[in-house]
Parts: C-alpha cells; sequence; structure tokens
C-alpha cells in the first residue's frame, strides 16, 4: 500500500481530491474517533504478529503487474513487494522493513521502504516511509521521507484488525501539509481470480475514495482496480509469491539498508534524527 504522495499516484490522488473529496469530512471524523490507540506496549516482534490479510513475516514476497496511464500510452509495470529482515525502532516501537519497487522494462524506476508493525490486536500500523525515484537506472530524487513522532508525523492504520464490511473508516495517513488519506472495507466474503489462482473470502477495501484494493487470506494484496475518473487508472494484479532463500532475504536486506542510510543525507531533518535500522542478528 503505498502512501498518496508517491509518484505514481501523484497525478491520481490528485484527480481524487478534486472529484471524490480525497479526506471526505465526514469520513476523516469516523476514522478519527474509532482509529485504534497506538501504544508501543502492545507490540512485540513485529515479524511474529498476526493480521490474517496483511503478512510481515521475513522472506514473504509477492509479484503484481500493472498497468497505468501515461500521457496517451498504457503502460505495463511490475510491482516487487518483499517483507526483509530489516527492523527500525520509531518512536519507542519495533517495525519491521518492507521493501516496495516498481519496474518499468525491467529497471527499477521507484522504490521504497516502508516500516510497519502489528499490535496485539493485529492492527496493522505504518510508522514510516522513505520513497526514491530512478530514471535509466539512476537515482532522481527522494519524494517521500517520514517517520512517526518527529516534525509532527503521525502513524496511519493500513488495515485493522477488524474487517467487517461496511464499517468505519480509518486513516492510512496523516501528515502535516497533506489531507489525511482514509480507507474502508467495503466488501468481505468476496471469491477473486487474479493471473495467480482464485482466492475465496477476499476483502475489498476502498482508498480515498479512488481505487480498491482486494486481499486474501495469508496472502496479502492481490489487485488493485481504479473506481474511474480518469487519471493514471493504475491496475495492478498478483502474478506469482513465493518465499525468498536465505541469499534473495539478504539482496533485499542489503538494498533496504542502503536506502535506510541514503535517506538519512536526502532527508537529513528526518531520517538523520533517527536510529539506523539494522538486520536480524
Amino acid at each position: 500500500m503505498r502512501p498518496k504522495g508517491r509518484v505514481s499516484l501523484a497525478a491520481l490522488a490528485a484527480l481524487a481530491v478534486a472529484a471524490a473529496g480525497c479526506g471526505n469530512d465526514e469520513d476523516v471524523s469516523s476514522a478519527r474517533a474509532h482509529q485504534p490507540k497506538l501504544n508501543p506496549s502492545n507490540f512485540g516482534n513485529p515479524a511474529t504478529a498476526k493480521n490474517r490479510y496483511f503478512p510481515l513475516t521475513p522472506g514473504y514476497q509477492s509479484v503484481r503487474l500493472g498497468k497505468v496511464n501515461r500521457g496517451n500510452r498504457r503502460l505495463e509495470h511490475r510491482r516487487v513487494f518483499s517483507v526483509s529482515d530489516v527492523y527500525k525502532t520509531i518512536n519507542g516501537i519495533r517495525s519491521v522493513a518492507v521493501l516496495d519497487q516498481d519496474f518499468d522494462g525491467g529497471q527499477v524506476g521507484e522504490q521504497a521502504i516502508d516500516f510497519l508493525a502489528a499490535d496485539e490486536s493485529g492492527n496493522i500500523w505504518s510508522l514510516g516511509s522513505y520513497t526514491e525515484a530512478y530514471e535509466g537506472g539512476r537515482f532522481v530524487n527522494a519524494n517521500d521521507g517520514w517517520l512517526t513522532g518527529i516534525k509532527g508525523a503521525k502513524p496511519g492504520v493500513l488495515l485493522p484488525a477488524n474487517v467487517t464490511a461496511g464499517g468505519p473508516a480509518f486513516i492510512q495517513e496523516d501528515q502535516p501539509g497533506d489531507d489525511p488519506s482514509t480507507a474502508k472495507v467495503v466488501r468481505a466474503g468476496v471469491r477473486t481470480c487474479v493471473p495467480f489462482k482464485c482466492f475465496n473470502d477476499t476483502i475489498v477495501v476502498e482508498e480515498d475514495g479512488s481505487e480498491n484494493k482486494s486481499f486474501a487470506p495469508g496472502v496479502g494484496g492481490i489487485k488493485t482496480e481504479p473506481k474511474g475518473g480518469g487519471g493514471e487508472e493504475e491496475t495492478e494484479e498478483l502474478i506469482n509469491l513465493r518465499t525468498l532463500s536465505a541469499t534473495g532475504l539478504r539482496e533485499i536486506s542489503t538494498e533496504v539498508l542502503k536506502l535506510d542510510q541514503h535517506a538519512r543525507s536526502t532527508v537529513a531533518d528526518v531520517y538523520g534524527r533517527s536510529k539506523a535500522a539494522t538486520r536480524r542478528p
């Protein structure tokens, strides 16, 4: 799940604000009233915490094939979501780093580290992220960098433990200078088919009124569909799911550590004030 400020969703988010009312007052008000409370004492090892629809086990990797509008062209890209064995303590909570990569034409166009943690109830919290954009394999800029507790940044709930359809909205991201990004579970118990296979008992989460994302038990995100309105009209479908080998996990974690280190210079006012991420001993 990407924060709305990242490159590939920027235009879509802007359209959603104009057309669908991103940060809808009613949703935001309800979400604030029902948002789970963040308590550092309710967190343990993020790699063993459980949420049925959002696995955080190191070595988990999913691959999704996506399409997006760029001008008058419909372009294909591949998204790889990998849970590393890198951890970072943020505002007193130990989080696990997830590497989220977008490949265009075989080259990485964007990659991010998302620092996530699940509390004892199973709520998945977003405690920080850092995103880099590339052209021709070369670093262009950092376009997203925040950590809970630094410069007014607040934690978000990517997916709550209670995923009842029709339940209250929840706030996924609430950063200074931006409208809160809200989401809600709109369907549950759905059968959803993607190229990888068909899944039963999936849930559908509507994000910011602009797109629907489907999640399968024990698998996580399997499908993204736009709700219309023009813009990038991004779609994604799961095409592969694997558990990384020790070598593969080490490679992913090494890349995460490089990004965390680079963030200390590109967004020094945020990451320079944090503890460096480290691999599991």
